[in-house]
């Protein structure tokens, strides 16, 4: 089963460390009901993974520091050092392999990443498994168009030529001189 938007929002509000009941009522459901729904969605085996997963990106990203105004204070006499991207502008570009890969290359400042081809990159999307079960059946169902076309019913002129055909061939009162035997 899937994980709904309601589980990932209880996981989340658990991994902050509410109790099951608060993060039940944060995610949505009722406050009579939330501590038998905190209590069965703690059981769940997906949202424990969930959990896990959330728990352990925290372990590996540092504690943000809360500001209180003595700090904002000292923040503003210091030049602020900006953590951005230097976007380049390329005026031509010189086809390689070696420019596609995470640099910002091309016409207006756009990002080309390690795909070329948007239906690979659909492809590297809907193929991961470590991705949200939502993105990868939309991203399939987006480049589904693209590797089987779509199956259309007969029109009225197709249908009739088809029948013509069939009637011309099978003989009888209407038959043409090709479909007769010689004898």
């Amino acid at each position: 089963m899937a994980l709904t938007a309601k589980g990932k929002a209880f996981a989340q509000a658990v991994a902050d460390g509410m109790s099951n009941k608060d993060a039940a009522i944060s995610a949505g459901y009722s406050e009579k009901t939330a501590a038998q729904q905190g209590s069965k969605l703690s059981k769940n085996p997906e949202i424990i993974a969930y959990i896990e997963k959330l728990t352990s990106a925290k372990k590996l990203t540092p504690k943000s520091k809360k500001l209180t105004p003595q700090d904002e204070q000292l923040n503003s006499e210091k030049p602020r050092q900006s953590n951005l991207v230097q976007v380049v502008k390329v005026e031509k570009i010189e086809s390689g392999p070696e420019q596609a890969h995470g640099q910002f290359v091309g016409r207006d400042e756009i990002a080309i990443g390690s795909h070329e081809d948007p239906l690979e990159y659909l492809k590297s999307v809907w193929m991961d498994k470590e991705k949200d079960e939502e993105l990868r059946v939309a991203c399939a169902k987006a480049a589904l168009p693209y590797v089987h076309g779509k199956v259309a019913d007969k029109g009225k002129k197709q249908t009739k030529a088809e029948e013509a055909q069939a009637a011309a061939k099978g003989g009888g009162k209407f038959g043409t001189l090709g479909s007769q035997l010689r004898s």
